[in-house]
């Protein structure tokens, strides 16, 4: 079981005035992921506890960010 999402939906209120252009990044990385059999990403899947985010999403999300070089980074203590 998974988290319901829609592909554009925003928790924030936001002036969405413009449309992410046909030959963008974001729409290739979608296209790419979406012809992904989801046999091949879902594999065994929990049936307890709370629903999970769709591993589509999550690698929508990761492969576009490693595409605009953003990556995570844990920062050191300072003591």
């Amino acid at each position: 079981m998974y988290k319901n999402y829609i592909t554009g939906q925003t928790v924030l209120t936001l002036n969405l005035d413009f449309a992410i252009s046909a030959n963008h990044l974001a729409n290739a990385i979608s296209w790419f992921v979406d012809s992904i059999p989801e046999d091949v990403l879902l594999g065994k899947t929990a049936k307890t506890g709370r629903p999970a985010y769709h591993p589509a999403m999550l690698l929508k999300i990761l492969l576009f960010a490693y595409s605009r070089r953003t990556y995570l980074v844990y920062a050191e203590p300072l003591c």
